[in-house]
């Protein structure tokens, strides 16, 4: 069963590609599987608890996500002042970083491929993500669709992009096929249990500034 679930934006959305630093400013447009996934898991367990969601972690690491991106999507670009944790001088040292938010122009579509005893699960669990990545990048659930199968215009993110086309080149990340929950979890220390690849994104550059940029879906 194919699952729709439609997100307005509430907030600018910001998240950083995984392989860059804090100091690094640049954005993607919009989550990565691997952001969605989390948010899920996050709210499940609040939900219904740890072992409840450990029962289900295969169905939700497995499951098929496409996307389609909001009808045009605006990048701003500033600098701002930041406080950098101390290190062995144990000094908070103040420092210039660039910083790269989104404005999303329209609805965030995300597309589930579940089986059906996962639906109500799902389903429940969507109605609680307020946010997906840097927190404070906040989105309002507004509609939820069942579909037999994943509409024209949504993007599978859980797969790189094979072939050459015109769009906006964005770094995903998503959980490894083998990953247990030990390897997300941000409690312990791992290696994430992630890989990385590029998926294409059909945007055309619309407009572009000193300090911003606009994108539009084709």
């Amino acid at each position: 069963m194919i699952v729709i679930a439609e997100f307005e934006p509430v907030t600018t959305f910001e998240l950083r590609p995984s392989n860059t630093t804090k100091s690094g400013g640049k954005t993607l447009l919009c989550p990565t599987p691997y952001a969605v996934r989390m948010a899920l898991l996050d709210r499940m367990i609040r939900l219904n608890g740890v072992q409840y969601t450990l029962d289900r972690f295969d169905i939700i690491r497995d499951m098929t996500v496409a996307m389609q991106p909001p009808s045009a999507v605006a990048i701003n670009r500033t600098f701002q002042k930041i406080i950098r944790p101390p290190f062995k001088d144990g000094k908070w040292t103040p420092t210039i970083a660039m910083r790269e938010f989104c404005i999303h122009a329209g609805a965030l579509r995300i597309a589930f491929d579940v089986p059906d005893d996962f639906l109500l699960d799902l389903t429940s669990t969507l109605s609680a993500v307020n946010y997906f990545g840097q927190r404070g990048s906040f989105f309002q659930l507004v509609d939820l669709v069942e579909e037999q199968e994943i509409p024209s215009g949504f993007v599978d993110v859980t797969r790189p992009t094979e072939f050459l086309q015109l769009g906006f080149l964005q770094r995903m990340d998503d959980m490894q096929a083998d990953a247990k929950f030990d390897d997300v979890n941000v409690f312990r220390k791992s290696t994430g249990g992630r890989r990385s690849y590029n998926v294409v994104f059909p945007y055309e550059l619309d407009h572009n500034g000193h300090n911003h940029s606009i994108w539009r879906r084709r």
